[in-house]
């Protein structure tokens, strides 16, 4: 480049004017923006149309790569935008002035592969039905209004936002799409836009037909899902056909169901009814004749338990793609603690997360529909909260140099009037600390302290102030941080102008736990809990981006919330798994239904409505492991368990003398020690001794039988017996000359879920939970000891030595390759006297028990057509199927029922 300037600089300095003048004809803005560039650098303007014609073919490969559709294999209609003029385009400037570059990129790739899969508008009768899977607080709306402006470009000239129950957040959407799609002004390259709807008036009952003879004319409405207002979308489009019978078949409708899994699925589909939304959406889109119904959702159960088998239905037959996580994204995983094994200190407590004690959690959420003795104080828990969120919103500001919105969210219940008296509790506290602010600055010291290096390693480089200058903010903020109450009856609701910086506590219910964004969410207090899946995901409003305060964001949460959230990030990461397998295989959710992982505890996937038509699909334990984290500490616990493991240990040294993790003959007393060869029998009668609670179902000695019948044949167990470090100061006999050093291991101190043990509690156990027994490497603890004892060959060897014990997918292939008929059984002797470490002190509590408890680890061996869980499905129908199959015999689930959370609102 002649100029001195890179191609990259000169492209940014192209597109930075571009956006200054978005409001301009693309094509006669561009042209004069090459020609003012040709003259600093004539290479520019030839190098650019090279560089777009590039990304234009790079978009081709990509959508190609993914066109294939199910046994229809049809080649894709669309392959990217190909001019300059529209509305993509005018969009596409947007995006690139408020996103990253890499961001922009991303919207740009995804939304054409979409629309790739969609109906094509220029194909009369063509209909399409797809899902796409985002994440919570990640933009979905942002991609969706992208998918519009390139659908628009192609020649859809209908399009229908279903935008939620609520008017707030129908509204909300309206407000995003006027400004990202220029609705009110954009006339160009062919195209109007002609508005149905508008922030302050959903569709009306009658309107005008005569715009759709247009072909310039794209109508929009952006419409509640309620049944009123669909009544009304239905007949403006069987007005359109009344007036032409054949307009539909040529003015081509996107449907756009944003939140599908809310309101839009049957719930009463086994009592052979269909529920009120779910019809309407269902007639209108009867009523299209050449279009695509796509959900948007970041929870798709219900989506995927539509019945596949009616036709009417909204199941997503033709595709499902998933969309890619944002870069800087924050969701499940990086806010609770979901790796399931142990660190060498024990397990670190989460760093985001705290559990909100049952006796504070009484006082802040009322219990039954009277609320005359509701009196909620402010709770430690509660104080804390508050208190960080001020310093935290004080932090980033000088971070930043600037003042931005910031929020916490306050939610204890649903109740209008629980929300009104917890204002009146908050809004006092604040008004006295402000009263005394310098008698109350070592509180928020204290504070301080103790959250700011909880979570340094998310700090990504961002300056740390010191406490005097984080105070001196703090104390401007006391006097300016609101507290409003955001549902359904209140006047004052939480808002966001451009010019006025909020500093705000939101207190609510439903609007604020799915839907509304709140800005600049820095902490969240969460007491609201749900059975199910999708629920629980909505509510987390605290996903999303933090930007110069990853490190700050902080959730106070219900007991037992940390350990379902980690549960629903494994369930979040495997659907995406398997639809991104669809995509990859050219199959359609027509082809393969795609499965859902349970819980076997309290939680629910969905409304127990909404899987009228889900069924057990199959429970596969095979390459996975299952460890006994919650230990009988009483002394007839450890008895029973020392009795058990030593009667095991006893029958494998009966077979041969163990190997040792030093090499040699095992006789090293810090040494873990390895038998080879136990059979079924011996493990099954093992476990029936040891007692291992109910919860832990695989570990049972009834299901361990079925599991080992079905798929068991040509295979043994090795057993480990691991040994801790000599400091841990105490070792456990197993046998003569079998001796191990213990491990180190120590209950929770915070709030957990006990009502699962009540049984077990009555009859005299006194249990704990420790979390996690397993370190990351002990999934390969016999190959470290058949290495170690050159029983590996050098390749092998080799292999193992480079291995990331902390990629569970990595270590079940590994296994599967070397080990293919060998499962694991591993003991751990717990020391009785096990102390917390000094990071954990504030969650953890010392072991204090008797004897040493031992904890079980099984590690299966890999089996065929089988994966880990139990998982739910809808069953397709094959083009051969007779319609008679039985039902077939499997286990069943009793499923708690739990109604939506947001209930459906009035018609306003």
């Amino acid at each position: 480049m002649m100029s001195g300037f890179g191609f990259d600089e000169l492209k940014a300095m192209f597109e930075a004017l571009q956006a200054k003048q978005a409001g301009r004809d693309p094509e006669t803005r561009d042209a004069e923006l090459l020609s003012n560039f040709a003259a600093m650098d004539p290479d520019f303007p030839d190098a650019y149309r090279t560089h777009l014609a590039a990304e234009r073919e790079r978009i081709e490969d990509l959508v190609a790569a993914s066109s294939l559709i199910g046994d229809r294999k049809r080649i894709a209609w669309y392959s990217g935008p190909k001019s300059l003029k529209g509305i993509w385009p005018v969009y596409r400037v947007k995006l690139a002035s408020r996103l990253p570059a890499v961001a922009a990129d991303s919207v740009d790739e995804s939304t054409s592969q979409i629309l790739s899969q969609c109906a094509n508008p220029l194909e009369r009768g063509d209909k399409r039905k797809g899902l796409v899977v985002g994440y919570v607080q990640s933009g979905k709306t942002a991609n969706y209004a992208g998918l519009v402006a390139k659908a628009v470009d192609a020649g859809y000239r209908i399009v229908i936002v279903l935008a939620g129950m609520h008017s707030n957040l129908r509204a909300q959407t309206q407000s995003r799409l006027d400004g990202d799609l220029q609705l009110r002004e954009l006339k160009d390259g062919g195209v109007a836009w002609y508005p149905l709807t508008s922030v302050d008036s959903d569709i009306a009952p009658s309107n005008p037909v005569s715009p759709v003879g247009n072909q310039a004319n794209t109508i929009i409405m952006v419409v509640k899902k309620n049944e009123r207002r669909l009544a009304n979308v239905l007949a403006y489009l069987k007005d359109i056909s009344k007036k032409d019978p054949q307009m539909l078949l040529s003015r081509a409708v996107l449907i756009i169901d944003d939140e599908s899994d809310q309101a839009t699925p049957n719930t009463k589909g086994a009592k052979n009814l269909v529920s009120t939304i779910n019809q309407r959406i269902r007639d209108i889109w009867s009523e299209v004749r050449t279009g695509t119904y796509v959900a948007y959702t970041a929870t798709p159960f219900a989506t995927i338990f539509t019945n596949p088998n009616d036709e009417s239905d909204l199941y997503p037959d033709d595709f499902a793609m998933v969309l890619p996580r944002p870069t800087g994204y924050m969701g499940a995983d990086t806010y609770f603690d979901t790796s399931g094994v142990d660190d060498e200190e024990g397990v670190s407590p989460d760093a985001l997360a705290r559990t909100v004690p049952d006796e504070e959690a009484a006082i802040l959420a009322p219990t039954g529909r009277d609320l005359t003795d509701y009196d909620p104080s402010i709770t430690c828990s509660l104080s804390v909260a508050i208190k960080w969120f001020l310093i935290a919103t004080a932090i980033r500001q000088i971070r930043t140099g600037t003042s931005q919105h910031s929020s916490m969210l306050l939610h204890t219940s649903h109740r209008v009037d629980a929300h009104d008296r917890l204002r009146d509790i908050v809004v006092d506290f604040l008004k006295d600390i402000a009263l005394e602010t310098d008698r109350r600055q070592p509180e928020f010291r204290t504070v301080f302290d103790d959250e700011i290096d909880r979570a340094s390693e998310l700090r990504d480089g961002e300056v740390l102030p010191e406490w005097f200058e984080i105070w001196d903010v703090v104390d401007d903020l006391l006097s300016r941080v609101q507290v409003r109450v955001d549902n359904g009856t209140s006047n004052n609701r939480v808002s966001y102008p451009d010019d006025d910086p909020q500093t705000v506590i939101a207190i609510g219910g439903g609007t604020l736990s799915r839907g509304l964004t709140l800005e600049g969410l820095v902490v969240s207090f969460f007491l609201r809990t749900s059975n199910a899946y999708d629920t629980l995901l909505q509510m987390g409003r605290w996903f999303g981006f933090r930007p110069h305060y990853r490190d700050l964001a902080r959730v106070w949460a219900a007991p037992g919330m940390l350990d379902d959230y980690a549960h629903l990030a494994l369930v979040e990461r495997e659907l995406r798994e398997d639809i991104a397998m669809l995509v990859s295989e050219g199959k359609t959710p027509a082809d393969i239904a795609i499965p859902v992982r349970g819980h076997k505890g309290r939680l629910q996937i969905t409304g127990a409505g909404k899987m009228d038509f889900a069924d057990l699909v199959h429970t596969g334990l095979g390459g996975n492991r299952r460890q006994t984290i919650y230990l009988d500490r009483s002394q007839a616990g450890v008895d029973r368990q020392q009795q058990a493991v030593r009667d095991l240990v006893g029958r494998a040294a009966a077979q041969g003398s163990p190997l040792d993790s030093v090499g040699g003959a095992s006789g090293g007393v810090a040494a873990s020690h390895l038998f080879e060869g136990l059979s079924h029998a011996d493990l099954i009668a093992f476990l029936d001794k040891y007692g291992v609670f109910s919860v832990d179902v695989a570990l049972q000695p009834e299901a361990m039988k079925k599991w080992t019948d079905e798929h068991g044949e040509g295979k043994s167990w090795d057993l480990v017996l691991v040994s801790g470090p000599a400091s841990n100061g105490a070792q456990f006999e197993y046998g003569p000359g079998i001796v191990v050093n213990v491990v180190s291991r120590t209950p929770l101190s915070i709030e957990w879920d006990k009502t699962r043990f009540r049984e077990a509690m009555e009859a005299g156990a006194d249990i704990v939970n420790i979390r996690a027994l397993m370190s990351s490497a002990d999934s390969t603890a016999d190959l470290t000891i058949l290495g170690r004892n050159g029983r590996l060959d050098d390749t092998i060897r080799s292999d193992f030595d480079s291995l990331n014990t902390s990629d569970a997918q990595a270590v079940k292939r590994f296994r599967r390759a070397v080990r293919p008929d060998n499962g694991l059984v591993i003991l751990y002797a717990v020391g009785k006297n096990s102390q917390p470490s000094s990071s954990s002190m504030k969650t953890r509590g010392a072991m204090e028990a008797p004897g040493h408890p031992i904890g079980v680890a099984v590690v299966f061996p890999p089996a065929a057509f089988e994966r880990d869980g139990d998982h739910y499905a809808v069953t397709l129908r094959s083009i051969f199927d007779s319609g008679d199959d039985e039902n077939e015999d499997g286990d069943t689930e009793i499923i708690d029922d739990e109604a939506d959370f947001a209930a459906g609102e009035g018609e306003s």
